[in-house]
């Protein structure tokens, strides 16, 4: 883990408004959130989430808006893209996430608009955690049984 004086600091005074592009705010957020996993100082954990939980509420509103005109040629492709953005956390962790969030949900310790929110996360979570736990994992052809994931890498 990162201590204080690895911590990259420019993370605290990362400008950034209601007027800065969807894509920062994107980059922005997940650099909070990855620093956030590598320190253990409390203030800082509480200033990073402080400044995602204020990247995020800036990019919720641009999520139906258009591609401005200037972004849309970096988000146009001549070729399919080899890999696109996909959720895929081991089934153990993916357990573990959907356990802490019912164990919040128990401890009533949420305000009811955000409890709401996590009872939905909660519901996608356990959804992809039980079709991933029931997913076929092998292909029968003509050389034998195969596993599927050895196809897809």
């Amino acid at each position: 883990m990162a201590t204080t004086t690895t911590l990259d600091h420019s993370l605290f005074t990362a400008p950034f408004s209601r007027n800065t592009d969807f894509t920062e705010l994107a980059n922005h957020c997940e650099r909070f959130a990855h620093t956030l996993l590598e320190t253990d100082d409390p203030a800082e954990k509480l200033a990073l989430c402080a400044r995602l939980s204020a990247c995020l509420a800036l990019l919720q509103p641009t999520l139906n808006e258009p591609i401005p005109a200037h972004l849309v040629e970096r988000f146009t492709l001549s070729d399919l893209p080899s890999r696109l953005p996909a959720f895929e956390p081991e089934s153990d962790q993916l357990g573990l996430y959907c356990q802490t969030l019912t164990q919040l949900l128990i401890s009533n310790a949420l305000p009811r608009d955000m409890a709401k929110v996590m009872e939905g996360l909660l519901y996608e979570l356990v959804n992809f955690y039980a079709d991933t736990l029931n997913a076929p994992r092998w292909l029968q052809t003509p050389d034998g049984r195969v596993a599927i994931d050895a196809l897809n890498n």
